[in-house]
């Protein structure tokens, strides 16, 4: 072991020189992009000491003075990853340091150590807003990497320290500290603050205050929300891959059953570990899309159906079918039951209409009418008999054998759809993946999303026009590959994509073609 350490030591010195000597030619910083190969074998003998065990704290701490200042940053980190208490000082130095590459490194290394940094990391707080410092290069220290750091330390000290911050932050001339440390409550998930954020935020609504404290303040406050569903015991999702936390987003594979599933594959299993990264999921779906502008897959505001097979009464009559429950959001959100002509429709606003709803149909009260309504074709139920039903009231009522009934009373006709424990059991994971949905920033803000799909959309077939022109030397259209599949038609394969009362749509699976049936 002692080889092995000496070895390591001897290498770490050279390092530092090698930088030292890349940082006079270049004038500069050093960097881990600026020269991968010196980068990477910082990294191995950063392993190598911490591979050397606790034999390795005292030489390493010896020899930190001598060392150039990013290598001491990364040999540092192994301190404390070796459990020196004597890297935290100078760690938390580095925080205050203009270097942002060693600044979040240093960051992650505290925040690994965890709570043995707290008490530190606030008295260096306290003491720069008690005593305010510049560094060699005359500017003020700020303190907005230690508070993050300190955030990211999951504990009732660093919430309580912050909490206070609030106090002293909130007040003209601290709008910039006070927006970042609004932020900051992210990282604690405790939703105790989202009153006193919520405050914040109003207390900063006339036009002539800044809107970063205002957009922090409501960014926290939503990923608690969040956090709080995620958390909550009766949580059961129905939703997709991309935010599931037993999902593999590297190799594209379930962790549960080992077999691959695309990333905005929806299923009921999907337990998530984040709100919906729609960005994210748009633009890798845009990259990876051999046509311009095409973000097919993934529809957030329209779910996969789920199938349920439903009995129903129709003026008396006991018939059955095969239903889908799907969902649709544009001005209200709207989940559907429905088999091409009977429709029954759950509108909701907020997430507590979805909170009644849910405790309806769990068993709590004996009827419920907010937001039911159904559409009826009635031509294809009566033979045109009748009008068709649009839109009208509808309500939920306890059944005698305890399932809930969704009940038409019209003056053409009465009808009641029977919900019994199987629906309902498929029916309370998409309503709450709604409920999560409208905590989501993408799905509150849908217009600007899609707007900012589009445009999404616009640059990618920008940066792609002049690898095309390359590709295209011979001054034609495309390849002649292209042209032919262009030109021959297309065996297509349609498989459902939407029903209607009126029509259903249907979408080729080859070629993205769709064609409307109406029944």
């Amino acid at each position: 072991m002692q080889t092995e350490l000496r070895d390591a030591l001897g290498a770490l010195e050279d390092l530092s020189e090698e930088i030292d000597d890349w940082e006079i030619e270049h004038d500069d910083c050093f960097y881990k992009d600026a020269d991968e190969e010196l980068a990477v074998r910082v990294g191995d003998v950063r392993e190598r000491l911490i591979g050397c065990g606790s034999d390795a704290i005292a030489p390493i701490e010896a020899c930190l003075d001598d060392l150039n200042p990013y290598v001491r940053t990364i040999v540092t980190g192994a301190l404390g990853v070796l459990g020196s208490p004597g890297a935290i000082e100078p760690l938390i130095d580095v925080l205050e340091k203009h270097h942002e590459e060693l600044c979040e490194y240093a960051s992650e290394v505290l925040k690994d150590i965890g709570t043995p940094a707290i008490t530190p990391l606030i008295n260096r707080i306290t003491d720069r807003l008690d005593n305010p410092a510049v560094d060699e290069y005359g500017e003020a220290i700020d303190i907005i990497f230690a508070l993050g750091t300190l955030s990211g330390i999951e504990d009732p000290r660093s919430y309580d320290f912050m909490v206070e911050l609030l106090d002293r932050f909130d007040c003209e001339g601290f709008e910039w500290e006070l927006a970042h440390l609004c932020g900051c409550f992210c990282d604690q998930h405790n939703p105790d603050i989202i009153p006193r954020l919520a405050a914040i935020s109003e207390g900063f609504g006339d036009a002539n205050s800044p809107r970063m404290v205002i957009n922090e303040a409501d960014d926290a406050i939503r990923c608690l929300e969040v956090d709080r569903v995620l958390r909550s015991e009766d949580w059961r999702i129905y939703g997709c891959c991309f935010v599931c936390k037993d999902y593999n987003r590297r190799s594209e594979t379930c962790k549960v059953r080992g077999e691959h599933e695309p990333f905005d594959h929806f299923c009921m299993e999907c337990e998530p570990a984040r709100e919906f990264e729609c960005n994210v999921c748009i633009l890798k779906r845009l990259l990876d899309s051999q046509d311009e502008g095409d973000v097919s897959g993934c529809n957030i505001d329209n779910m996969p159906p789920v199938p349920v097979d439903l009995a129903y009464r129709l003026n008396q009559e006991e018939l059955s079918g095969r239903f889908r429950i799907t969902t649709d959001y544009d001005k209200s959100g709207l989940i559907v039951i429905s088999d091409g002509c009977i429709e029954l429709n759950f509108k909701f606003d907020t997430t507590s209409d979805l909170d009644v709803l849910k405790e309806f149909l769990e068993g709590v009260g004996d009827y419920f009418s907010g937001g039911i309504r159904f559409d009826v074709c009635s031509e294809e139920l009566f033979d045109g008999l009748h009008h068709d039903v649009v839109a009208e009231s509808g309500k939920l009522i306890r059944g005698n054998c305890g399932d809930t009934i969704a009940v038409y009373e019209g003056d053409q006709f009465e009808l009641e759809l029977v919900l019994d424990g199987d629906t309902i059991d498929r029916l309370i994971p998409v309503i709450d993946t709604q409920r999560f949905l409208l905590r989501c920033n993408s799905y509150k803000r849908m217009d600007k999303f899609e707007g900012r799909q589009d445009k999404l959309a616009s640059v990618i077939s920008k940066l792609r026009e002049p690898y095309k022109s390359e590709e295209r030397s011979d001054g034609s259209d495309g390849s002649e590959e292209e042209s032919a599949a262009q030109k021959s038609p297309c065996d297509h394969e349609f498989e459902l994509l939407k029903t209607h009362k009126k029509y259903t749509v249907y979408r080729c699976t080859k070629c993205g073609e769709t064609k409307k049936e109406f029944n």
